[in-house]
């Protein structure tokens, strides 16, 4: 298996930390394996299904629709209304 060689700058601070390591016989090519092996298993864990109706709900509780909103002029479920609809307001903002 070809193996790829990663460069990773360190401050002062974990250079000198990382000097130690090795002076007490660590492999620091070791070490970062098993934090990158670490680290990976713990954000590719088991997944949740996400709560999509409960996060909409806050999102629009947190930022409710003034009261004096205008109904849009195109139906947002209409792909080729829709589209329309937002090509024409970038349009307009690039002049």
């Amino acid at each position: 298996m070809p193996s790829r060689l990663v460069n990773v700058r360190l401050d002062e601070n974990r250079l000198r930390k990382a000097r130690a390591l090795r002076e007490r016989g660590v492999v620091l090519s070791n070490l970062i394996r098993e934090a990158i092996d670490h680290r990976f298993d713990q954000v590719s864990g088991p997944r949740m299904p996400r709560d999509v109706e409960g996060l909409l709900a806050r999102v629009f509780e947190r930022y409710p629709d003034p009261p004096d909103l205008p109904p849009l002029g195109y139906n947002v479920y209409d792909r080729t209304e829709a589209r329309g609809a937002i090509r024409r307001k970038l349009r307009r903002r690039r002049r």
